[in-house]
Order: C-alpha cells, then sequence, then structure tokens
C-alpha cells in the first residue's frame, strides 16, 4: 500500500465551529444558525435566509435543516420563523483557532451560557452512536462538511475501520421520500463528529 494511501494520513482536526452573531454576517441564505438568548439556552440544526426589516426591527428568517432542505429541492418557498438579528448566530469554520478536540471530562466542558458554545470536533472512533450525526471527513487536502454518518463503525474488506457518510441534504432527502442516498466509506481515523 503506498505511503500516501488515505490509511496512513493522520491529519490535525478539523476547525472549530464558532458562533458568529448574525449583525456581524452578510449573505446569510443557506447559513447554518443557532438561535436563543443567555441563560434560555440553544437550538441548532437551523438553516437561516438574509435578514429583512419589519416594523423598524431586522428580523432573520430562520428554519429547520429539513424545511431548508426540500425548500431547495423542490424550488418552494419555505415558511420561516423570524427572529431577531440579536438573538440569531451564525455558526463558521474558524480556520485561524486552535486545532483541538472536544474534552471528556465535564469540567472541561462546562461553558457560559450567555453564549452559544463553539462546537469542537470529535473523533468518530471516540464516539458512540454515529448513525445521523453531522461529520467532517478529512478528503486528502481538506475537510469536507455538511456530511452525515449514515451506518456505526465497521470493518472494511480491507480490515480497516470505516463509517459510511452520506451529503447532508440527500439524507434529508431520504427521510422525506425514502430515496436512499449517495453513500461512501470513510476511514474512522478521518472522520469527526460535530460535537
Amino acid at each position: 500500500m503506498a505511503a500516501d494511501s488515505p490509511r496512513y494520513e493522520f491529519p490535525d482536526p478539523p476547525p472549530p465551529m464558532t458562533p458568529v452573531p448574525a449583525v456581524k454576517c452578510f449573505d446569510m441564505r443557506g447559513a447554518r444558525v443557532i438561535v436563543g438568548g443567555a441563560g434560555m439556552g440553544w437550538r441548532r440544526d437551523l438553516r437561516a435566509d438574509d435578514p429583512l426589516m419589519r416594523g423598524g426591527r431586522l428580523l432573520v428568517p430562520v428554519l429547520s435543516e429539513g424545511d431548508y432542505y426540500r425548500s431547495e429541492d423542490d424550488g418552494t418557498e419555505a415558511m420561516a420563523a423570524l427572529h431577531p438579528v440579536e438573538s440569531v448566530w451564525v455558526e463558521t469554520p474558524d480556520e485561524t483557532a486552535e486545532r483541538r478536540t472536544a474534552p471528556f471530562h465535564l469540567f472541561e466542558r462546562l461553558v457560559d451560557i450567555e453564549v452559544p458554545p463553539v462546537r469542537l470536533p470529535a473523533p468518530a472512533s471516540d464516539v458512540h452512536g454515529l448513525t445521523g450525526r453531522r461529520v467532517w471527513h478529512w478528503r486528502g487536502e481538506k475537510f469536507a462538511s455538511d456530511l452525515r454518518c449514515v451506518s456505526e463503525a465497521f470493518e472494511n474488506s480491507h480490515g480497516d475501520i470505516a463509517v459510511l457518510i452520506a451529503p447532508e441534504r440527500e439524507w434529508y432527502r431520504w427521510s422525506r421520500t425514502g430515496k436512499a442516498p449517495t453513500v461512501e466509506e470513510a476511514l474512522i481515523h478521518l472522520t469527526w463528529l460535530e460535537t
């Protein structure tokens, strides 16, 4: 087996997903967002559209990822909840941040509840319950995102540990239409979960 084979690659983890206040972002259509407030809690797995003015307030249309992908596939408008811009944060990969993995111990995981927490990646090999989880996958020179695990870990025909992954859009389409997604085998050591 060649030395440049994926079996022998061990890249640094992907960048953390850092929440950025929506008031600092432009062109939000399709952006992954978090909504909520200090002391109230946070909701993830949402997508946004570009902000709009209504009644003198800047509001961000926000919808579930399932609704977002359905409207993208069907070319239709989806009903979105309007959130005040100050309660919306955009999840952004922070390429300048230290590359590290999510801590395991409780006291290392404590966060400030005034802002949404940074999402650090966790090696897929360290996590139980992979099916349905959003992942990063190393593809030789960069990380691919917007992917979902569609299997648990298994031993492939080469004796490597792998998982099956699919594009997130197809994963949502699968639940909506029953049409199976295009799957790809990903070596477990090249796959990270977004925590």
